[in-house]
């Protein structure tokens, strides 16, 4: 995956859309497409990058080497115990200077928790990320695993996405080396 990109169909479709201060819902059903798309999305933009690897797969291609680490980009790999501890630091960049903050995966952030309030929770973090990109112009990535279930995309435990207004949708689709990013 080292910067040997396949092509990007739509990319300048979704550049247009992916404006400073604006969520960015990135749905997938490749994870190995949604790396190369977060990798390409990651060379569109010049401020830095916080990358949150929730599910660790865009951290292991780092450690083994499949992908050169770009230097703007600072990869967290938070877990349970330390998400809380690590969330005022990271308002506090995104408040304060242009950042590109990737959250992957909302499927992996989910996974913390075993209890019912976990949609309240992850719904209040992204309302929250959301209001603080603004003061610097910041851009946030969301990455979800999603499948369509009756005309719309759903989480693969049946639960719902995140529906409140003046977040962009993509699908991205790989077939025969070509990536699709497409407006939902």
């Amino acid at each position: 995956m080292e910067k040997n990109y396949p092509v990007f169909e739509n990319l300048e479709v979704a550049k247009n859309k992916i404006t400073p201060s604006s969520t960015n819902l990135i749905f997938y059903k490749d994870a190995f497409s949604k790396t190369k798309f977060m990798n390409k999305i990651m060379d569109l933009f010049e401020p830095p990058v916080i990358y949150l690897d929730f599910d660790l797969l865009f951290s292991g291609y780092f450690e083994s080497d499949n992908i050169i680490k770009p230097s703007n980009i600072e990869i967290i790999q938070p877990d349970s115990k330390n998400l809380k501890g690590l969330l005022p630091g990271i308002l506090t960049k995104i408040s304060s200077q242009k950042t590109i903050l990737i959250l992957d995966s909302l499927n992996g952030l989910y996974s913390f928790f075993d209890d019912h309030s976990a949609g309240r929770f992850v719904n209040s973090l992204i309302m929250l990320l959301h209001a603080n990109l603004k003061f610097s112009q910041s851009i946030l990535f969301i990455t979800c695993l999603a499948k369509k279930k009756d005309d719309s995309l759903v989480l693969p435990t049946g639960g719902n996405i995140l529906e409140f207004e003046n977040i962009n949708r993509f699908e991205i689709k790989e077939t025969d080396s070509k990536i699709q990013i497409n407006p939902v």
